[in-house]
């Protein structure tokens, strides 16, 4: 088999108890038409197990809305996988616990968008979530569960990066993943950071590892931060192109198959396990294109004269896609080369009442709030 995936990220179902600001798969309360059932999931982890995959890491939506949730994971480790969660944190409570724990994750991930209460109930659209987080920390800690804090940075809480790393550190967090929002689902593209905020991203992730390094086993910028220069390396290590569909896949709620989760958009739809199984999809020779069968006449804009092109590949895909083309214009190695491509992207910092202006026509916004120090 040429190629076995590391990981594979589940969007185990699109139904989801909040209303996030961001959410780029536009998640809602009720769930998708053909939603995969008990019995198909199990099949689809046969075959995760079959292709070789290592890591399973249950989505949503939120996960822990499945009824099976603990008969899933518990499948998952009977073919021999890591099992792990990305979720909101809202329902994991004493009961909850007691599903996952005996799953035994390697870590369950949480979203967190801010260390102030209110801006990151705002962020999630729903009132008291902030404090659930805190519980569903307390309560991973104290079943010896690895909590993995998540946090998707746009503009508006961009400035929340200091207290978020103080929260974490408090709270005995030591797994930390910062990621930028994209325009796509709900995110509109002004919201999204500037490319000078996207440079003060990656400086913050380097200098938390440096001073911070004790209190903190992993942090890192995914996939969307970093790339090669000399910043790029420092952040995200040795860089290769996008792992789609060659070390990932994606799988969708309804059976769709993606080479990454993350690859919301159509075009990326490989097949789908109601039609075609898993195993067949990820070893058809035509799937996953864009990857298996790269070439550098591919790319545009910076990135088709870049010395690094055949190496990096243009970045992460979907950050490029969402930005109209094969090449993703929130590079550390572009920005060190050139700057920052205009002067709205140059900014860092934006006034409460411009933030205001960006922010409240999506859902109220305090003005209040914007005026906290």
């Amino acid at each position: 088999m040429r190629y076995q995936p590391d990981t594979a990220i589940w969007e185990i179902t699109f139904k989801c108890n909040v209303n996030c600001i961001h959410c780029g798969s536009d998640c809602a309360s009720i769930e998708k038409d053909n939603q995969l059932t008990t019995a198909e999931c199990f099949e689809i982890i046969e075959d995760l197990a079959d292709i070789g995959c290592k890591t399973v890491i249950l989505s949503g939506g939120e996960p822990l809305m499945r009824k099976d949730i603990g008969a899933i994971g518990t499948m998952i480790k009977r073919c021999g996988m890591n099992v792990a969660f990305i979720s909101n944190g809202y329902l994991l409570d004493a009961e909850t616990i007691k599903v996952i724990a005996a799953i035994k994750p390697i870590a369950y991930g949480i979203s967190l968008d801010a260390a102030d209460p209110y801006l990151h109930d705002y962020i999630r659209g729903k009132q008291g979530v902030f404090e659930h987080v805190k519980d569903a920390i307390r309560l991973l800690n104290e079943h010896s569960i690895p909590p993995s804090i998540v946090t998707t940075v746009h503009k508006l809480n961009f400035n929340q990066l200091g207290k978020i790393r103080e929260f974490l550190i408090k709270n005995k967090v030591r797994l930390w993943q910062i990621q930028y929002g994209d325009h796509i689902g709900r995110m509109p593209r002004n919201t999204m950071v500037t490319e000078a905020q996207f440079f003060e991203i990656a400086k913050f992730i380097l200098e938390t590892r440096q001073k911070y390094g004790k209190y903190f086993d992993k942090i890192s910028g995914a996939d969307v931060i970093g790339y090669l220069g000399e910043l790029g390396q420092k952040v995200q290590g040795p860089w290769w192109g996008c792992h789609a569909g060659m070390k990932t896949i994606g799988i969708g709620s309804d059976g769709s198959v993606r080479g990454c989760l993350s690859l919301q958009m159509d075009q990326y739809i490989e097949g789908n396990t109601h039609e075609r199984s898993l195993y067949e999809i990820w070893n058809d020779r035509n799937s996953f294109s864009y990857n298996r069968r790269f070439d550098c006449s591919m790319l545009t804009g910076y990135c088709k004269d870049c010395i690094y092109n055949a190496v990096c590949k243009g970045g992460c895909i979907r950050s490029a896609t969402v930005l109209g083309g094969r090449c993703n214009p929130y590079c550390l190695y572009r920005i060190e080369k050139e700057g920052f491509s205009s002067e709205e992207q140059s900014k860092i910092y934006f006034s409460p009442e411009e933030l205001f202006m960006l922010y409240n026509p999506l859902r109220p916004l305090k003005k209040e709030f914007l005026n906290k120090k």
